[in-house]
């Protein structure tokens, strides 16, 4: 089953690309989360906190050997309910394949978009997704 775990002070990656992606992305603003199945870390999350209304997903990255698996999508969607829990109604990222090779920004745009983000007419690669609320979409 998978698990999202908070990395804090007291947690370190095992794995040496996901440790590598971390320090390249964490600042103060920054909360890490590694996507672990089975006590095997297989992928990690970077969320910057802007404050309401809007948060970053600054980072999904997921091991080569387990993507294509649904793995990445877990996560975008645990990113999504993280935001909504902090009261932001909308997140934003960027979107840059790091590997071009594989995947291109334009493909891994169109990923997102099949997950519910808009592109920004203001900034190349920029997506957002306004989150629905329990209470907005509820019906009396």
């Amino acid at each position: 089953m998978l698990k999202l775990v908070e990395i804090g002070a007291f947690i370190e990656l095992k794995n040496e690309i996901l440790c590598e992606r971390l320090l390249q992305g964490q600042n103060s603003k920054t909360r890490q989360f590694t996507a672990v199945l089975e006590d095997v870390e297989i992928g990690l999350l970077i969320y910057e906190d802007w404050g309401r209304p809007e948060g970053f997903i600054y980072e999904i990255f997921v091991l080569r050997d387990t993507r294509k698996c649904g793995v990445g999508t877990w996560i975008l969607s645990q990113a999504e309910l993280f935001a909504a829990q902090l009261g932001h109604t909308s997140v934003r990222l960027t979107a840059r394949s790091l590997f071009q090779d594989e995947l291109s920004d334009e493909d891994l745009i169109a990923w997102y978009e099949s997950k519910g983000y808009v592109r920004s007419t203001a900034e190349r690669g920029v997506l957002e997704k306004c989150l629905l609320h329990r209470n907005d979409s509820a019906v009396d």
